[in-house]
């Protein structure tokens, strides 16, 4: 059985996205849980468990105070816990998913006013702001001297891939020098040789801050980590006029916004640049539910079942299946997380 004060379950915690970013920064700040998946990538629970107990659902029993899901809580039937909680992290209103309900349920926390009313609205169930945690560190960095336009974005068609090809067009078109790096985790191609495809990276805070623009070119965002970070850093953002950008306080000040169909776009504007400006995100109030706590430490020892063969780095040898040794491996927290996620051990 797993028990703790608070436990989140994620089905899938995938190698980039808002919900993945939500998860990391509210374990900086909030400490107080243990979070299981059913399926995660090995570098974003690496980066989890250097702060909160992180493991890889086998179907146990779990009895806590309170239980968190996100999207649809697969593993409720299982839980014993005080409050069942799902957080709304997607716009119903822009997407193919529709809500799905579970009686356990006992509260719904949606991430903007504007994901609140939209969720109400389909559903008539009262749902509870609570913006999104932000534990940024800023850099000290110089500012690129040329046009530089940054996005961190998964290339789909609800975050707008063709804007990035028809706003590079309208740049070349108008004979402006300049470079856009989209870090993404799809191998595309755009039509401009102005926009170049990076690989993705889990942290954009230096890149972000060097750059001229941030751009986010999005159908519907629920609250849009990319675009608050970007403020925070003093990077001003090009973006579609989404009701919950105004909700986020992005205005003339700190944003040039454009329509979905591109067809305000000012240049000469984008050239020009925006003055400095100073940009505080919404409070959030995650410590009304989560708490903080002195009890894990990511080098602690823990034992593990190796599940297949392999070349342990940090222990320097081989490791064999434990179906075939009989044998519990030891090694840190963080690393067994990592490990656990990558398939080749289990936690004991």
């Amino acid at each position: 059985m797993i028990q703790a004060n608070n436990v989140m379950y994620f089905k899938r915690l995938n190698n980039i996205g808002g919900v993945e970013s939500f998860v990391y920064y509210l374990a900086k700040k909030q400490n107080d849980f243990i979070f299981l998946y059913g399926e995660a990538d090995e570098e974003q629970v690496l980066r989890l468990a250097k702060y909160i107990k992180v493991r890889k659902y086998k179907g146990e029993k779990v009895k806590c105070k309170k239980f968190f899901s996100n999207y649809y809580p697969f593993i409720i039937d299982n839980v014993e816990a005080e409050e069942y909680i799902e957080m709304i992290h997607c716009d119903f209103d822009n997407v193919k998913l529709e809500p799905i309900l579970h009686p356990k349920l006992t509260k719904y926390l949606g991430v903007s006013k504007y994901v609140c009313d939209v969720f109400e609205r389909k559903t008539g169930i009262k749902t509870e702001l609570c913006y999104n945690p932000v534990v940024l560190d800023i850099p000290k960095v110089k500012k690129s001297k040329e046009l530089t336009l940054i996005s961190a974005t998964r290339v789909s068609s609800e975050k707008g891939a063709w804007r990035i090809d028809k706003l590079s067009e309208m740049l070349d078109k108008a004979n402006v020098k300049y470079k856009w790096h989209v870090y993404t985790n799809k191998d595309i191609n755009f039509s401009s040789p102005n926009v170049i495809v990076m690989k993705q990276k889990l942290d954009l805070t230096k890149e972000i801050a060097e750059s001229t623009y941030l751009v986010q070119l999005s159908n519907c965002e629920a609250y849009c980590y990319s675009v608050v970070e970007s403020l925070m850093l003093g990077t001003p953002v090009i973006c579609t006029d989404l009701p919950v950008f105004k909700e986020l306080g992005l205005d003339d000040t700190n944003s040039i916004k454009v329509d979905f169909n591109l067809q305000n776009v000012d240049i000469d504007k984008i050239v020009k640049g925006l003055p400095k400006f100073t940009y505080t995100p919404p409070k959030d109030k995650w410590d009304k539910y989560i708490g903080k706590s002195t009890n894990y430490n990511p080098e602690e020892i823990v034992k593990v079942r190796v599940l297949k063969r392999y070349t342990d780095i940090a222990l320097g040898r081989k490791l064999m299946r434990h179906d075939i040794t009989g044998k519990e491996e030891e090694m840190t927290q963080q690393r067994a997380s990592y490990l656990e996620a990558s398939g080749l051990v289990e936690c004991c």
